[in-house]
């Protein structure tokens, strides 16, 4: 079975989905006092939510759906599900505790044990047969270096299976693609296709003259998926190649989608948050406070002129983590073991406490829970003039966490704000309700862990 990325964690999810479904069955079979029936499986649906839910989440946290995961050893991926399914039991017995008609004990007990053993069962069968043991035969159409770096990505990306088998080229390959072999002219492309039974033709030439697209559509009428470089770098990295774009890409990229439904949605989930965030927090500023006063002398809180949507400065807000006026230079990167960060001032950046006040951004809409970070005045006037395209990421609200931080450490040099913007511009491109589901749950686990980009 030939899977797409996509496809290879919806089949993660639909194989532990499945999984626990059958454990549940079990768990009723053999711990409940009363007969089997498909009506006791119905009176208990609320009891398998709270044992689904909660271990679906936190399989999201832990990136148990994450592609790259698969190619570690597999008792690595074991772990990290057995790690899932603890917390889950940990949650839903306080889940349980305040709610009534739980499932009995024994149902509990014998779910979590059956669950651990078939999710880990389904995987391996999954991983042996359908994740591991495919391969996509792939053409690519160019000799260049747009063409050198998606097969370095491809062939540095074990868990994709995929196979580069060699390349076409208008010239004579004088840039060739190392042990690559050159299989004939571009205008040989379907009759090399067909014949070295290729999945997957990857375009990476500069340009598309009317004789390559007829090839291609001839491709596509024998079942062969033609794909753009700059979407396979896109959907193998997570991140947009910033060296290939155009205006063009951006017309074409992120003008055509309506995004009305989702920014309300968003901006009620962002309200949401904000005022739960502040009802939680409060209790706890007097404590923070006082530590932050009694550790260095200076205000509470520290404030800055930030970039927002539509290149509009506006005033954020942040708990103070630094001796007071240490950015008196005209400094906003901060290096590892800064010697300006005061002592709470550490605890608080790694538990990220410091950006508690940045909810009020958020109800006020300057900022959103999720988005690109928003970057300080000076800052933003110097990658302007450095990196091409800097400004567009200006065109979505920005965000207390996002992709680029979630993927990418913190950065301190003109090379990190390029990364980064690769990651910004993926999410911007790919916006969704569900991408910041993921975004949010995987901000989670950095927090919890102390451990992450960021």
């Amino acid at each position: 079975m030939k899977t797409h990325i996509q496809e290879k964690a919806a089949l993660l999810l639909i194989s532990d989905s499945v999984a626990m479904l059958f454990s549940f069955v079990i768990a009723i079979l053999l711990g409940h006092k009363a007969n089997f029936t498909l009506g006791l499986l119905y009176t208990h649906r609320w009891g398998f939510a709270a044992l689904f839910v909660p271990t679906l989440l936190l399989f999201f946290v832990l990136d148990g759906y994450a592609l790259h995961k698969v190619r570690q050893r597999f008792g690595q991926q074991a772990l990290i599900l057995g790690c899932g399914l603890l917390v889950s039991a940990i949650l839903s017995t306080f889940i349980f505790f305040f709610f009534r008609d739980p499932v009995p004990r024994a149902v509990f007990l014998i779910f979590y044990a059956s669950a651990f053993a078939l999710v880990v069962y389904f995987r391996k069968v999954l991983n042996q047969r359908m994740l591991t043991s495919t391969q996509w035969r792939t053409l690519i159409v160019g000799d260049g270096i747009r063409s050198l770096e998606v097969a370095q990505f491809i062939n540095s990306s074990a868990y994709l299976r995929t196979e580069v088998v060699g390349y076409v080229s208008g010239g004579n390959g004088s840039l060739a693609q190392g042990k690559l072999p050159r299989l004939g002219n571009i205008d040989d492309l379907v009759s090399v296709a067909r014949k070295e039974a290729v999945d997957q033709v990857i375009v990476a030439v500069p340009s598309r003259d009317d004789d390559l697209i007829r090839l291609l559509l001839e491709c596509m009428q024998s079942k062969i998926k033609v794909s753009e470089f700059r979407r396979v770098i896109e959907e193998i990295t997570g991140r947009v190649p910033i060296d290939y774009l155009n205006d063009n890409w951006f017309l074409l990229e992120l003008s055509c989608s309506n995004k009305r439904y989702f920014w309300y949605t968003k901006r009620l989930a962002d309200i949401a948050a904000s005022c739960i965030g502040l009802c939680l927090a409060l209790p706890l500023f007097p404590f923070v406070a006082l530590l932050i006063k009694v550790d260095s002398r200076g205000p509470v809180f520290y404030s800055q002129q930030r970039m927002g949507r539509g290149s509009k400065p506006f005033r954020v807000w942040k708990l103070r983590t630094m001796v007071d006026g240490a950015d008196h230079n005209n400094v906003h990167w901060t290096t590892d073991h800064d010697d300006r960060i005061t002592r709470v001032g550490r605890f608080i950046r790694k538990t990220r406490l410091d950006e508690v006040p940045q909810l009020l951004n958020i109800f006020k809409g300057e900022m959103s829970l999720i988005g690109p970070r928003p970057e300080a005045l000076s800052l933003v006037e110097m990658y302007t003039k450095e990196i091409a395209y800097y400004s567009e990421r200006h065109m979505v609200t920005p965000g207390i966490t996002g992709w680029a931080q979630i993927n990418y450490p913190y950065g301190n040099s003109i090379k990190d704000t390029r990364q980064k913007l690769m990651y910004d511009f993926y999410y911007i491109k790919n916006r969704s309700i569900v991408l910041d589901l993921m975004i949010f749950l995987r901000t989670i686990r950095i927090v919890l862990t102390g451990k992450g980009a960021m």
